[in-house]
């Protein structure tokens, strides 16, 4: 005796052809998922647009040190050690190029005496 009217459907299996594996077959997307991929998209172009745009506006200003505006060059003064006693926390390199700007100096080589305006 046979229950529930006795027909059930049968689950049919189909062979991949050799060397096709079911991760290679195409990939299809809903229109939800379809959406979903778009979003992100424009959510990441945004993200990378206002990363961009805050490492433009957040660029190093112009070097402002705090203090004295002139310093006298004592013997054995390098440009080197004023930028690291006028501006210990920052880049001694911006410093050091900031002072050649200010003082229209085309080389290193300090003489005792010397005044050099800071920036």
């Amino acid at each position: 005796m046979v229950r529930g009217g006795g027909c059930r459907p049968v689950r049919t299996v189909t062979a991949l052809p050799p060397g096709q594996c079911e991760e290679s077959l195409p990939l299809r997307l809903t229109r939800r998922g379809r959406r979903v991929v778009a979003a992100l998209s424009v959510a990441i172009g945004l993200s990378v647009a206002a990363g961009t745009l805050a490492v433009v506006v957040d660029a190093e200003p112009a070097l402002q040190l705090a203090g004295a505006s002139t310093v006298v060059v004592q013997p054995g003064d390098t440009l080197w050690s004023i930028a690291g006693s006028v501006a210990p926390e920052e880049d001694r390199r911006a410093v050091v190029d900031a002072i050649l700007d200010r003082n229209g100096l085309d080389d290193v080589v300090l003489q005792p005496g010397q005044v050099l305006e800071l920036p």
